[in-house]
């Protein structure tokens, strides 16, 4: 999806939000919208998530060595979607209702994902590591929706070339849409934080390309 369409769908998806935010991440943006579920919604989503969802901590390979991610997460999508990162394969498990729901909100506003990788922080000392989601299959100009449900937590960017840093809060029931070209551009992860911190469930919405699956 280029810029142009990125901007419109996201703009139409905001109406009806006053308090939906444009994050200036040139030549990339984003679209934060603090309150794009009501609390009640976000609780339940929460619970089935956790509940649901077949959770797990695989190992990457980092240094020469093996390490479990410094999470839990989840991946689901349409049958024949697989998603590769970090040296991981991974197969999508079914879709759960409650995701339906918000995949179809989503895709009623232009953002036709197929796949969502859900990750699990269960308390301060969880995070993510600086990427990209730029992984092959994803496409030229990957969208990515990212709903967080619980515990804010702190989502750091910072440019590829050095040139710049920028930091959002990303509270409980927010919305956070990120164009391909943030992808291109930035790095983005989640740190560790001393403080005590409940937990947090992240849903991170994608499309994947079919002329990459078996390739």
């Amino acid at each position: 999806m280029n810029e142009q369409t990125f901007s419109a769908c996201a703009a139409d998806l905001a109406e009806g939000f006053p308090d939906a935010e444009w994050i200036d991440l040139s030549p990339g943006r984003a679209l934060l919208i603090p309150d794009w579920l009501t609390s009640s919604e976000s609780a339940a989503i929460y619970r089935a998530c956790l509940a649901q969802l077949p959770w797990e901590q695989p190992e990457v390979r980092l240094f020469g060595r093996q390490h479990p991610i410094p999470r839990r997460h989840a991946f689901v999508g349409d049958p024949d979607v697989i998603y590769r990162w970090s040296g991981l394969e991974q197969r999508p498990h079914p879709w759960i209702d409650s995701l339906v729901i918000l995949r179809s909100r989503l895709t009623a506003a232009g953002f036709p994902f197929n796949s969502m990788l859900a990750n699990h922080y269960r308390g301060g000392a969880d995070s993510m590591g600086w990427h990209a989601d730029n992984e092959r299959e994803l496409g030229d100009w990957p969208v990515v929706a990212t709903v967080s449900l619980g515990q804010e937590r702190r989502l750091g960017f910072k440019r590829r070339d050095g040139a710049g840093r920028l930091s959002l809060d990303l509270p409980d029931a927010s919305l956070l849409l990120t164009s391909g070209a943030v992808q291109h551009h930035w790095l983005h992860g989640i740190g560790k934080s001393a403080r005590k911190m409940e937990e947090r469930i992240s849903l991170t919405f994608r499309y994947i390309n079919g002329r990459y699956i078996d390739s």
